[in-house]
Parts: structure tokens; C-alpha cells; sequence
């Protein structure tokens, strides 16, 4: 019996480590194009590195910086779950992120 309440004391801690760490993103190298709109549209593509979490995204390269925050899904931006993943601001710009 008190093997198994140990086992069981030693799970149960395992369990609310597991539960209560946060989540570390993995950076994925990925491949990134930019369309930007203005009185004339310009398209720029560029490697990128892509990171989400708790379902806020960030995207980076050498020259640009791109923050999606969850909370402003459908606000600020408007994000399209397909290949590529997609995020537009509207009347400003759209970034398309292909993950290798």
C-alpha cells in the first residue's frame, strides 16, 4: 500500500507539472510573402520564421516583423487556416507564411 500511494503521490505531482509549465513554441523556418497595397500593389517574397502560441502568432525575418494576437483575430486581421496560412490587414497588407 505504500508503494502505491508513493507511485500514486509521485504520478500525481508529474501530472501537475506537466499541466501548470508553459507551453514552449517551436520556431519553424518557413517562407513568407508580402503583398502590400497602395496605389500601386507590391509583392515581396523573403525567408521567415514563424511562431505560434496559444493560438497568438509571430512572424519575423531581416527587414520585417508581423504580431497576430489571438485576441484581435477578426479586428485588426483576418486570418484564413489553408495553405498557405494567411493573415490581411485590410487595406494594408496581406502575409502568406508557407511552413516548409
Amino acid at each position: 500500500m505504500l508503494v502505491d500511494s508513493m507511485i500514486l503521490a509521485t504520478l500525481t505531482a508529474i501530472a501537475a507539472t506537466l499541466l501548470t509549465a508553459p507551453a514552449i513554441a517551436e520556431i519553424r523556418p518557413s517562407e513568407c510573402r508580402l503583398i502590400k497595397y497602395g496605389d500601386t500593389n507590391t509583392v515581396e517574397s523573403f525567408n521567415c520564421d514563424f511562431r505560434q502560441s496559444g493560438g497568438n502568432v509571430q512572424v519575423w525575418s531581416a527587414r520585417w516583423n508581423f504580431d497576430f494576437p489571438y485576441a484581435e483575430q477578426g479586428k485588426s486581421f483576418i486570418r484564413i487556416n489553408r495553405m498557405p496560412l494567411t493573415f490581411t490587414r485590410t487595406g494594408q497588407y496581406t502575409l502568406e507564411v508557407y511552413q516548409n
